[in-house]
């Protein structure tokens, strides 16, 4: 897979829904798989109030 800042943001939700289609099945109710898909999206974020630890 690309790095993610040679990807456009159509390719990344692809790529996101793909993932999620892979783990959907792990969780038996809706509310699971979406906040499971809202901790992806917010890993993947750029966030210039979250700070760097690695500096």
């Amino acid at each position: 897979m690309a790095t993610g800042h040679s990807m456009d943001a159509a390719r990344w939700q692809a790529v996101l829904d793909q993932a999620r289609a892979r783990i959907a099945g792990r969780f038996r109710r809706v509310e699971p798989r979406a906040t499971a898909r809202a901790f992806i999206l917010g890993l993947l974020s750029v966030d210039p109030n979250r700070g760097n630890s690695r500096r």
